[in-house]
């Protein structure tokens, strides 16, 4: 793993030569990865060197990732719906669900293919063998948090999080300096009183818009990172009202934002599109969040540092998962003009956390509102019209912000390259003198305790 500026990343925007496009587009890894180590031995203009030293990585993680052909997939759909037939995969894989490449002129699927499948494909993999479609949704946790913020015009709760990492036995390196990030909560307006209640080492807390609790030791064999934290979210609910939204409004978080937020030729155009003869800026967010999740169907996706351009991605190939989703809707908003940015963290639920990502768009006079565009898809999928309205421009109290800007360096900065070099949610580790990959560390976290603090 090559050592790395945080702020490099934006090197991705750089176009890669021919000869490694054509081997990278015919899936010749091997190949691509031969002319990439012969092209960096040259002399060559910094921001091309560090492009070529950044799809090396994507190079090999794709390797990594991609590594089940189709039978193998089929056998493993097949374990759970015996049922399922060749005929039966090629048409889920149709729909987008199945992420692969070809390697060689082979099929090869994103190692998520399997759990995406039978995740977002359940209702028709069940209906393989009782003949009944059944895909009925509703989230009564949803709705009962939203009952409660009409009710009261806000919701506040407490959450006590515990995280951890530990160091899978072949990448033990005992008596070196490991440096550890686990994520803790985001200094910002929807969180407070934010305690650490323990640390299995001396820890640093940053101020940093990806902020972390950092440990640097010396590592012994079987060590284990972990923090144990607690934190008070409020979430106001807001009637919102075209009518009232003021006349001036801000132009900040409207620009590019390399390399993800890339306001594109075909980005610009959409937007443009979409945005019609509407000047209102609440309307014309709601016009952007209408378009992503009514167009966009949510799917687990390969590693984001092997996507080039995550919003073209979505809106081209149409599909994401709720990062993905929540950078389309973002470089919308900001091509028709509307602040927009990154914010992210956890999925919290008073017996579970998860990864997950969301974005927020900026109208006076309320202020910066909440999009979670991927939960807006799951809604307007099923017909939950509420909750599909709700999550733009609403939000709900089952979160962890981590993050309140995508990429941002942590502090103190990595030295070698992150496994997400655009989001933190379960933690980063290195060595003094070597990165730590996916399969180097395993990483987990878990709700300790859940209190409603409403109307006390």
């Amino acid at each position: 793993m090559i050592r790395f500026r945080e702020e490099d990343i934006k090197y991705i925007a750089v176009e890669l030569p021919d000869e490694v496009k054509f081997f990278k587009f015919s899936g010749d890894f091997e190949g691509e990865e031969k002319t990439v180590l012969r092209l960096l031995e040259g002399e060559l203009p910094i921001p091309l060197r560090r492009r070529l030293e950044l799809e090396l990585e994507i190079c090999r993680e794709m390797q990594r990732d991609y590594y089940t052909d189709f039978d193998t997939l089929l056998g493993k759909i097949q374990e759970k719906y015996p049922a399922c037939t060749a005929e039966n995969l090629e048409y889920i894989i149709s729909t987008g669900t199945a992420d692969y490449i070809r390697k060689n002129g082979v099929r090869y699927f994103q190692r998520s293919a399997r759990l995406n499948i039978l995740e977002c494909r359940r209702a028709y993999l069940e209906s393989l063998t009782s003949g009944v479609y059944d895909d009925a949704y509703r989230n009564e946790l949803r709705h009962e948090n939203l009952d409660i913020m009409k009710k009261h015009g806000y919701r506040k709760v407490r959450y006590r999080v515990r995280e951890w990492l530990e160091v899978a036995e072949h990448a033990e390196r005992e008596g070196k300096t490991i440096r550890v990030h686990l994520p803790y909560p985001a200094i910002c307006e929807e969180q407070s009183d934010i305690v650490l209640h323990s640390s299995s080492h001396p820890v640093y807390i940053s101020d940093a818009d990806q902020r972390t609790a950092f440990i640097e030791t010396e590592y012994k064999k079987g060590d284990h990172f972990e923090i144990e934290f607690s934190y008070t979210l409020t979430v106001p609910y807001h009637d919102l009202d075209p009518a009232k939204v003021l006349p001036e409004q801000p132009n900040f978080y409207t620009e590019e934002e390399l390399p993800q937020i890339r306001l594109t030729p075909f980005i610009r155009s959409l937007a443009k599109e979409i945005k019609g003869d509407e000047t209102n800026p609440l309307l014309l967010a709601w016009r952007a969040y209408e378009y992503v999740t009514t167009h966009v169907t949510y799917s687990y996706m390969r590693e984001y540092l092997c996507i080039e351009n995550i919003p073209e991605f979505a809106l081209l190939q149409g599909r994401g998962d709720c990062g993905v989703m929540a950078l389309a809707f973002i470089s919308l908003c900001r091509a028709m003009g509307v602040p927009a940015r990154w914010q992210s963290g956890s999925h919290c639920r008073p017996t579970g956390i998860g990864s997950h990502d969301w974005a927020q768009f900026y109208v006076a006079p309320w202020g910066w509102l909440h999009a979670d565009i991927s939960f807006g898809e799951g809604a307007y999928k099923h017909g939950d019209y509420e909750l599909w309205k709700h999550y733009c421009g609403g939000f709900d109290t089952f979160r962890e912000i981590n993050n309140n800007s995508l990429g941002a360096p942590f502090d103190p900065p990595k030295k070698f390259l992150r496994t997400d070099p655009y989001d933190n949610q379960s933690g980063e580790a290195e060595y003094d003198d070597e990165g730590l990959g996916f399969g180097d560390i395993r990483k987990g976290r878990c709700i300790v305790e859940f209190e409603d603090l409403t109307g006390r």
